[in-house]
């Protein structure tokens, strides 16, 4: 019997980075991903030896199948300052050596911003960027870069920014996470079969689908082609489950694993939801063939 999609989330590693296996365990999720650190910070979160062997070890007693690592949101590989762009070089060093260490399968970044000058003004400094990460890191773990939803001059809400940035770095551990809202957001409406399959021939002429390396599940609380960020429990938004079921039949797609980063449904009436949810994973896991 073919293996079924890896449904997993993104889960809390607060109080120790082993209660993430543990919240995962909770709701159900084949695979994680996790942050480093804070995600709005630049110091990272110092974790011990004792710690990553527990985290290790508990993985491995665990059906998770998949690790990844979220980087921090204020990276930016096309910042103006020397600074910020040194900082933001150094935070996704940092997240890959430590994903390493715990046996992520690799780590997912937002590309970054033009800050409104334009893409082809930045691509020599984000190219340049990524090639010094790379060659100070293992060789063998991933760095995925996000697709965005095309809000406030972010790089890669066009799929064929991401085609041509990989393109040029040229480096095997180097592709794409591909966010279901950002995409739905950005325009390309993958509820159609048709689009999903014209997104994988288009990869294919230029960088391979090989690079599509994981999938943020994610449904759109805004229609098509809106550009706002705006996640969705899955079935509850734009794209539905019509759009998640062609994605999780679809042959390539299917062999990947999905990330769910939605708000989670609310027990209490409080509204405040606490992120992926058992539901979610069910519903999710329900669309699989």
């Amino acid at each position: 019997m073919p293996k079924k999609t890896s449904i997993g989330a993104h889960v809390s590693s607060s109080g120790g980075l082993s209660n993430a296996i543990v919240n995962a365990n909770n709701i159900g999720a084949n695979s994680i991903q996790i942050f480093s650190g804070p995600p709005q910070m630049w110091l990272p979160t110092k974790h011990s030896q004792e710690t990553i062997d527990q985290f290790v070890s508990l993985r491995e007693k665990s059906d998770i199948e998949e690790v990844w690592i979220h980087n921090i949101y204020l990276a930016n590989m096309a910042a103006d300052s020397s600074e910020q762009l040194e900082k933001s070089i150094n935070s996704v060093i940092g997240a890959l050596k430590f994903g390493e260490k715990i046996k992520a399968a690799g780590v997912v970044l937002h590309t970054g911003s033009h800050k409104g000058k334009g893409f082809n003004k930045v691509q020599r400094k984000v190219i340049n960027s990524l090639k010094k990460i790379l060659s100070s890191v293992p060789i063998d773990i991933k760095l995925a870069l996000e697709n965005a939803a095309g809000q406030g001059g972010s790089i890669g809400s066009d799929f064929n920014e991401l085609e041509y940035i990989i393109e040029r770095v040229n480096d095997e551990r180097i592709g794409i996470c591909i966010d279901t809202c950002h995409a739905f957001a950005a325009g390309y409406d993958i509820r159609k079969k048709q689009v999903i399959e014209d997104l994988l021939t288009s990869f294919e002429k230029t960088i391979t689908k090989e690079k599509i390396f994981v999938v943020h599940a994610n449904d759109s609380l805004m229609d098509l082609g809106s550009h706002r960020d705006r996640h969705q429990n899955i079935g509850e938004g734009f794209i539905g489950n019509r759009g998640f079921k062609n994605l999780l039949s679809n042959n390539y797609f299917k062999k990947l694993c999905f990330i769910l980063e939605v708000p989670g449904f609310s027990l209490d009436n409080t509204k405040k939801n606490k992120g992926p949810d058992l539901e979610n994973i069910k519903r999710l896991k329900k669309l699989r063939p």
